[in-house]
């Protein structure tokens, strides 16, 4: 039996999952263009800012003249604010096929991985193309019901060069917003509170951390068994979540804004609007903000983005392996929700020395009840006393599916050039 619309809406059903996976491996680009369109030193620089890293080498547009690079470079993940779109957006008869699809159900970032190939530099433009490339059925542990887990494949290819310089898998868990309110597994949890020696305290390590910079860490004198950090990250208050959005926009995949902005994107994406206490129509993303939100879909107030933690990581990576260093992957998984007030610990241990100048290295992000909130791994590449300027990993192709929806397009450009 088909179900209707409101039948539908905002649960997971057999027929839901099957629409969803109906959007499998076709390439499809950012439905509004992204933060930033082409790389310039302040975006970097303000990128750098919206998770507290004041590294020379992606704040001082001279700094890395005299550095390997030759010049500015922005961190890893400053891609995320980047990717045009080169194909267009689902075909209409995938989008057909797909319309509606878990439409009201709540989204969760569970884990990101990335693959680092070259640094993006101002007046880089990168070209970002997506594809669903898996698709799972799960029991879920936040939510107590079904689950979806969906994965995502993003591939960031320089538009003048068409290397790629990035690809990034995303996967995200779909739980019924009833479902995980009701279920609520954490249980209650007493929000912290820091006295005014703690804060001191913590205000005091972070002042003391550094990034290692021109000073080369040497692959020779690096141990398995050495530890990466620690970093202090806290406590969470909203500031940072704004500044958070001052660096990498607003718009991601939404394409979300303010007042006419907002106006507008809701008559494209209704479900992606909810009534505040206030009456007015606002995004379902004010998890992150807005505490009674939160707590309506089974969490305990507002917490931060997938992507923070992903920054808190690379930064944790970047001030350690120095100037010369090279952040090949990163890989996390999202165990529990990062909330506002929540102290965060941002550390690593040196797990294995594979070939000379390469380095594995387990991640770890836990909060002041020492629970772990994100588990990872990175492979970085240091330079060795051989060859003082490791050499960067070869990029892969593009995926054929990508490819394929490149080469159409233009043929599309091309017969409407008179």
């Amino acid at each position: 039996m088909t179900t209707t619309k409101s039948e539908s809406f905002g649960r997971i059903t057999d027929e839901a999952i099957e629409r969803f996976r109906s959007k499998l491996d076709v390439p499809y680009g950012r439905p509004k263009p992204p933060h930033n369109l082409e790389a310039h030193a302040d975006t970097i620089r303000h990128f750098a800012w919206a998770y507290g890293d004041d590294n020379p080498l992606y704040n001082d547009p001279s700094y890395g003249d005299a550095t390997r690079w030759g010049g500015m470079i922005a961190p890893p993940l400053y891609l995320l604010t980047m990717g045009e779109d080169e194909v267009g957006p689902l075909p209409a008869d995938v989008r057909a096929r797909s319309k509606g699809a878990l439409a009201g159900v709540h989204l969760f970032n569970s884990g990101t991985e990335i693959q680092f190939y070259r640094p993006i530099r101002p007046g880089d433009r990168i070209a970002e193309t997506v594809r669903l490339v898996d698709v799972q059925e799960k029991v879920s542990r936040f939510g107590g019901g079904k689950s979806v887990i969906s994965y995502n494949e993003h591939t960031y290819q320089n538009r003048e060069t068409r290397e790629v310089y990035a690809v990034r898998l995303s996967w995200y868990v779909h739980t019924e917003r009833e479902s995980s309110r009701k279920a609520n597994r954490e249980g209650t949890i007493q929000p912290p509170s820091y006295d005014a020696e703690q804060i001191e305290e913590i205000t005091a390590k972070v002042l003391a951390e550094k990034p290692r910079g021109a000073d080369p860490r040497w692959w020779e004198d690096v141990a398995v068994g050495d530890v990466v950090g620690p970093l202090h990250k806290g406590p969470l208050t909203l500031s940072d979540v704004v500044c958070f959005h001052i660096g990498l926009g607003t718009g991601g995949d939404y394409g979300w804004g303010p007042l006419r902005l907002a106006a507008k994107r809701r008559q494209e994406m209704p479900g992606f609007y909810t009534r505040n206490a206030y009456g007015a129509w606002d995004v379902v993303q004010r998890v992150h903000w807005d505490e009674e939100w939160a707590r309506s879909i089974g969490a305990q107030r507002p917490y931060d983005y997938g992507q923070t933690r992903q920054m808190w990581l690379a930064h944790l990576l970047t001030d350690w392996m120095g100037d010369d260093g090279w952040l090949s992957s990163l890989r996390l998984e999202l165990r529990r929700f990062n909330y506002i007030g929540d102290l965060s610990t941002v550390q690593g241990t040196v797990v294995e020395k594979p070939r000379p100048g390469v380095v594995r290295i387990a991640l770890s992000i836990v909060n002041q009840d020492e629970v772990e909130t994100t588990k990872g791994e990175a492979t970085v590449f240091l330079p060795t006393r051989e060859q003082p300027q490791p050499e960067l990993p070869v990029p892969p192709a593009v995926p054929e599916s990508v490819a394929r929806a490149q080469r159409e397009r233009g043929r599309a450009a091309d017969r409407k050039r008179p």
